[in-house]
């Protein structure tokens, strides 16, 4: 697994303890994690080597998700609140492709990983004095990149090639809500609920196998949605 871009989370945590000291009292920065589960389908009717006839891809299906990140964010007060969170999320991807003009199919299967950073507003609505409930909604960018992708024959399981993985570009949308609970003056627990549009995977242009290095048309997933269960702890300073 990889957690390049998780260097971010450390860097950010670390910078909010200068601009505390520069006066700012009502910054925050945290840690969160989440599992869930995504919905996606293709419109791919082209995948794969042209000489192939085109295949056309259905039954896309994911497996549950993890996740991983961290925020920062300023509060205007008891109410309102800003703030930036980055997201690292991996899970299991697979779909079929048929040819036609063979007569076969193929099954592929790897992975869908995300690196999602996102602008958020929330609005908190206290319960007591340590309870509240939180709505936010949240617009930015998504790295989408498949990768492990494995080619095998739908009829027998024989391995027929790995898929070139590739990242894509793509905006995101993001609503929530949740419960927090301050267990001391300065840190709070939540625990929140998260729909998220993410916008789409595609391969890379090579697969490499049974027939060497071909290119190839990518194979695309369009319209990939989101829903997470997710903890998160935050420090005020």
């Amino acid at each position: 697994m990889r957690f390049g871009p998780l260097v971010l989370v450390p860097a950010i945590l670390a910078a909010v303890p200068a601009m505390a000291l520069a006066g700012e009292r009502d910054f925050f920065a945290g840690l969160d994690v989440s599992g869930g589960t995504a919905f996606g389908s293709s419109s791919t009717t082209d995948g794969g080597a042209p000489f192939a006839g085109g295949g056309v891809v259905d039954h896309v299906r994911f497996g549950e998700t993890t996740g991983i990140g961290g925020h920062i964010g300023y509060r205007f007060d008891p109410a309102m609140s800003i703030f930036i969170s980055y997201q690292h999320i991996r899970g299991d991807v697979g779909w079929n492709a048929s040819f036609p003009l063979f007569g076969v199919s193929s099954r592929f299967e790897g992975s869908a990983v995300s690196d999602m950073i996102t602008g958020n507003a929330a609005y908190e609505l206290a319960l007591s004095d340590a309870t509240a409930v939180r709505a936010t909604a949240g617009l930015g960018v998504t790295f989408n990149k498949l990768s492990g992708l494995v080619e095998t024959d739908r009829a027998t399981g024989l391995f027929l090639a790995d898929v070139a993985g590739h990242t894509k570009i793509s905006p995101v949308a993001q609503v929530g809500t949740g419960v927090r609970y301050k267990f001391t003056p300065s840190a709070v627990l939540g625990l929140d609920a998260s729909v998220a549009y993410a916008g789409g995977f595609e391969t890379g242009t090579t697969r490499s196998g049974n027939l060497g290095i071909t290119d190839i048309n990518p194979y695309k997933i369009d319209d990939v949605w989101r829903a997470n269960l997710g903890a998160s702890i935050s420090f005020q300073f």
